[in-house]
């Protein structure tokens, strides 16, 4: 079945609003706009050395103690997620934790947007492409330099995954999936009340805590 919307938001309004961007400014016009941006990647470098490393979403910038909150989590994150590419710029001006964009990727022209925002790894979602899709979107982010976390949902999602070069996997609460991963790759979830015990932790690269808990 064709999935008809990502997080509240269709689809339909997701592609429309990409081809608006285009008409406003075209993928070569973006691509040129790189040699002018100050922002370069930053590596996650989120596999696990001793303790569990953390990974925090934030929420709405325009708060005025956004900024305030940021830098109190700064001190213990080791990459910070957010769902706007705005949100991106202007955490990037004050932070110097690496920025996961978090949103549906459907186009390479929205690669290329995150990395004029400063966003430095991007997240891809094998359930909503084709594996020619997910591939294709991969290679051109590593290209740019973005890392990528693909988020898994079921064991179809983590095959194109690993078809598409995966090394981070953000397994979202399933914890089923372990066993079939790689050893090699990095795991990634939020862990829910049921799931806060060793046995869930210890088989994590870094947890997602969302930052208004």
């Amino acid at each position: 079945m064709k999935l008809q919307d990502f997080k509240g938001v269709s689809i339909t309004q997701i592609q429309q609003a990409i081809a608006q961007k285009k008409q406003s400014f075209d993928e070569n016009w973006l691509g040129r706009s790189l040699a002018y941006t100050p922002y370069q990647p930053r590596s996650l470098d989120l596999k696990r050395k001793d303790n569990i490393y953390s990974i925090f979403r934030l929420y709405d910038y325009k708060d005025s103690n956004f900024l305030h909150r940021a830098k109190e989590l700064e001190k213990n994150a080791k990459t910070f997620i957010v769902e706007s590419l705005e949100f991106a710029t202007y955490l990037r001006r004050y932070v110097c934790v690496p920025i996961l964009y978090d949103f549906l990727i459907l186009d390479s022209y929205q690669l290329l947007e995150s990395l004029v925002y400063g966003a430095d790894s991007i997240t891809l979602y094998p359930k909503y492409l084709e594996q020619s899709k997910l591939k294709e979107l991969s290679d051109y982010a590593l290209r740019l330099g973005l890392e990528r976390v693909f988020c898994i949902e079921t064991q179809e999602d983590l095959t194109k995954a690993i078809f598409s070069k995966a090394d981070l996997l953000n397994i979202n609460e399933n914890f089923s999936l372990i066993p079939l991963i790689p050893k090699e790759k990095i795991i990634i979830s939020p862990i829910n009340a049921e799931q806060n015990n060793s046995n869930y932790i210890n088989a994590l690269d870094a947890k997602i805590i969302d930052s208004t808990n």
